[in-house]
């Protein structure tokens, strides 16, 4: 905007020279424009400011009271679409298991309706870059009604009419999962850049924090839920999820934020960061919380496919790892909801090394632990460690960018690949090699990652050092 201000003038500037009548030399054209452009400088370099500060204003300065109430309705839209979706899937092991499943295909169930949620995903920002949010999520809403009844109405009757072990009706609701999944690539990020767009600074902040209280406290609610319902019936979650989606379909019908845009593509122009001037910073702290988030989704992949598995065969109830699960969502929704509350932890590269490390901790008590309090022990901590690295990679790959739309793929693509490759090569481990070997699989990846995101950071300090022995 300044600059075609500028080339504006600029070109009046040219065209006043052309027309002014000459009448002796120190009237001359050039005399004349030399002074017009001069002018036109000085301007530029108070106008500069000027601009620059107005654009700061409207960015930092919106009132974060009215930026929270026509949003309300999305933070609804998340909430039932969350604990429709935490009570199906954590119960999706036993129903995989119900109808005659084995661990890989308890494993390939999550790991289908990621890729498909993947697969669309990168669909959607090719071909979906002009339609409004409020449509498609819509639409999306509409289509995983449709999958989770058809797989209900499989489910039902693989169980009412002896069907139990047949692979092709197993693989049918596989499928169903999928096409559920390849849904939601239109739901979650158009509905996360509703929530954020034009918002910077503390008002940014807030209602991603309170987004992210939404959706995981649906998910300390809905795996209990679950876990309930499953031991009652098996069809009765994904019934459950039919009820909450359509729920969830009426408050995007309501809602009326005023911050929605049409494209999914925003602007590529960089907006002021607080607490970093430093662009080369901030990509730096989005890869290392890319990886953590990464990690995170991994580790979750496994956890929730196999160890679902295993929990029971030491002996325990489904609705005891519904407990779990939740208490996994307590842990998840208290350091998100902290992490939105304040700004403490804002670039700071220690605390996503400790993530990796949380998640490790994790993992060993689960493979070594054979009790309640050591199984709720582990999901404590990964719990926190998993709020934590969600929070960072959201709240990183949001600031200081308009083009909003495209880190929310980047940020749901990224957890697509942690659940694929979690959940896909847990169930290939534990049916070939043994329930353990998942864990250590994903034990090896923690591991992995941690190293990248020590190496990323020593580059930027020794950068840094750089920069500052030899000024330019």
């Amino acid at each position: 905007m300044v600059t075609g201000l500028l080339n504006l003038r600029s070109r009046f500037a040219a065209h006043q020279c052309s027309m002014q009548p000459q009448k002796d030399k120190r009237d001359s054209p050039d005399n004349h424009c030399s002074a017009i452009i001069l002018w036109n400088s000085k301007a530029a370099a108070i106008e500069w400011p000027i601009l620059r500060c107005k654009t700061m204003k409207s960015v930092f300065s919106k009132n974060p009271i009215n930026a929270l109430h026509g949003v309300r309705p999305l933070y609804g839209a998340a909430f039932m679409m969350a604990i429709s979706l935490s009570a199906w899937w954590t119960t999706m092991p036993f129903i995989v298991r119900n109808i005659g499943g084995s661990e890989d295909h308890v494993g390939y169930a999550w790991a289908a309706n990621m890729f498909g949620y993947l697969v669309c995903l990168l669909l959607a920002g090719a071909a979906l870059g002009q339609h409004n949010p409020k449509n498609t999520t819509r639409i999306a809403v509409a289509i995983a009604f449709v999958s989770a009844l058809a797989m209900s109405v499989v489910v039902y009757a693989i169980l009412s009419k002896q069907l139990v072990g047949n692979l092709v009706l197993i693989w049918t609701v596989i499928a169903a999962g999928a096409v559920a999944g390849a849904a939601m690539s239109l739901f979650w990020p158009f509905l996360m850049s509703w929530v954020s767009e034009d918002f910077e600074g503390p008002t940014l902040n807030r209602r991603l924090g309170t987004y992210n209280g939404a959706w995981s406290g649906a998910a300390i609610v809905g795996p209990l839920l679950g876990g309930i319902f499953i031991e009652t019936n098996t069809v009765f979650p994904v019934v459950f999820a039919t009820c909450g989606m359509f729920v969830c379909f009426l408050f995007l019908s309501v809602a009326t934020d005023g911050s929605v845009h049409a494209s999914l593509f925003g602007d590529e122009d960089a907006q002021p960061v607080a607490g970093c001037e430093n662009r080369a910073d901030l990509m730096r702290f989005r890869w290392i919380a890319r990886i953590a988030l990464f990690s995170s989704w991994a580790c979750l992949g496994v956890t929730r496919s196999q160890f679902a598995l295993l929990f029971t065969d030491i002996g325990f109830s489904e609705t005891w790892f519904g407990i779990m699960v939740t208490i996994f969502g307590v842990f998840n929704f208290a350091v998100m909801t902290a992490a939105g509350r304040c700004a403490f932890w804002h670039f700071k590269s220690t605390l996503l090394l400790a993530v990796q490390v949380l998640l490790a901790v994790s993992l060993v008590l689960i493979i070594y632990g054979r009790s309640l309090p050591v199984f709720a022990l582990s999901f404590i901590v990964m719990g926190g460690g998993f709020g934590f690295a969600y929070s960072s990679h959201l709240y990183y790959g949001v600031c200081g960018t308009k083009k909003r739309s495209v880190q929310m793929v980047v940020h749901e693509t990224t957890i697509s690949i942690g659940v694929i490759v979690g959940s896909g090569a847990g169930g290939y481990f534990a049916k070939n090699l043994g329930l353990h070997w998942p864990y250590f699989f994903a034990l090896i990846l923690i591991a992995a990652g941690f190293l990248a995101q020590l190496i990323l950071l020593l580059n930027g300090k020794y950068t840094q050092n750089a920069v500052r022995n030899n000024p330019v």
